[in-house]
């Protein structure tokens, strides 16, 4: 990120209320922590799965990196997220019984985008 981008990032956080500061956190550690227990339910898929495994630990890294934001745009993005998760949790279910890793495989590949997006939520857009 640019020093002005970082500059108004700063400037951003100061306009949001502490309470709003403080739902931000509780939200960002709600979501690494789901993500945290999905990674590990990804290290029971059987062997034939290492490269959805790998997707997974990379989603988990990614998440984990992010900083807390009170913007409307992050919240977004994060329920996004929430239910990204979900989903992959669903697939991963149903991959012990059908074996079927196709659904897993597009409903990883839409949480990297929700979690790429919300990554960059908070950036000044350039026009």
């Amino acid at each position: 990120m640019s020093f002005i981008a970082d500059i108004f990032s700063s400037l951003g956080k100061l306009k949001y209320s502490k309470e709003n500061q403080k739902a931000a956190v509780d939200s960002m550690d709600s979501l690494k922590k789901r993500m945290d227990l999905l990674n590990q339910k990804a290290f029971n898929l059987a062997e034939n799965y290492p490269e959805q495994r790998v997707k997974i630990g990379e989603c988990l890294k990614s998440l984990s990196a992010i900083e807390p934001s009170a913007s409307t745009r992050a919240g977004k993005f994060e329920q996004q997220i929430s239910v990204a998760i979900t989903k992959v949790s669903t697939a991963c279910d149903k991959i012990f019984t059908s074996k079927d890793s196709k659904v897993l495989d597009s409903e990883i590949e839409i949480l990297i985008r929700n979690i790429r997006e919300r990554e960059h939520a908070d950036e000044v857009q350039e026009e």
